[in-house]
């Protein structure tokens, strides 16, 4: 009798297996047909710690606790290089040396030799105006080893008696070179009340209309 009943057990457990197993291969068939369309997707429990990590790390600084990301970190990184680049620059302006431009020297010549200047470089070599002209004629004498282009100076105008009459300031383009005088013409003082250079003469009505020039040299430029 126990034979039996183990005989029955057994019938029935395969009876079950048999009724399962076409369920499994259902099971199985639409699993491998998912898992090959990329539904599903079998990670090792490595790969998914990896991925954990990686999608943000975590650095720590030693030998303290203090924490930060990878973003974090990269962003310091950068802002020490933007330091030590701005340090490095203004240190190379501190220590960058004067550059003079050969424009700048040439105009600093130039001006150098308009402003220092001797009386004696270019003097008055002639004075004429009589009274029936308003415009006098005026010589100079370069008496330096240079062609002058211009000249700035001013004509001082004075009584017989050396009484300061009156003055006029000029720039004149005028070409004079070394050793040599050159004539221009200016405004001759006094023209409306009939004043006359005193070497040329004054007009018979009023003979004592004459006056005297002094010259001074303010600057003049060289070619």
């Amino acid at each position: 009798m126990r034979n039996d009943s183990i005989n029955e057990d057994k019938s029935e457990q395969r009876g079950c297996i048999i009724k399962i197993l076409p369920f499994a291969v259902i099971v199985i068939i639409i699993f491998v047909i998912l898992w090959g369309a990329g539904l599903i997707r079998i990670e090792s429990a490595s790969e998914t710690t990896e991925q954990e990590d990686s999608a943000e790390e975590i650095i720590t600084t030693s030998p303290s606790d203090f924490m930060i990301t990878e973003t974090e970190w990269k962003a310091l990184q950068k802002e020490v290089k933007r330091l030590r680049s701005e340090v490095n620059q203004l240190k190379q302006g501190n220590t960058k040396p004067a550059v003079t431009h050969p424009a700048s020297s040439t105009r600093q010549t130039a001006a150098t030799s308009t402003t220092s200047v001797s009386s004696r470089d270019i003097t008055l070599a002639n004075y004429s105006h009589d009274w029936v002209n308003s415009e006098a004629t005026v010589a100079f004498k370069n008496n330096t080893d240079r062609t002058i282009s211009s000249i700035t100076g001013r004509m001082i105008y004075y009584d017989m008696s050396n009484n300061m009459l009156d003055y006029q300031d000029f720039t004149k383009s005028v070409t004079i070179e070394p050793g040599m005088v050159k004539s221009i013409t200016l405004k001759g003082y006094g023209y409306r009340d009939n004043y006359a250079y005193y070497k040329n003469g004054a007009i018979p009505t009023n003979p004592d209309r004459k006056y005297k020039v002094k010259f001074e040299l303010k600057s003049y430029k060289p070619k």
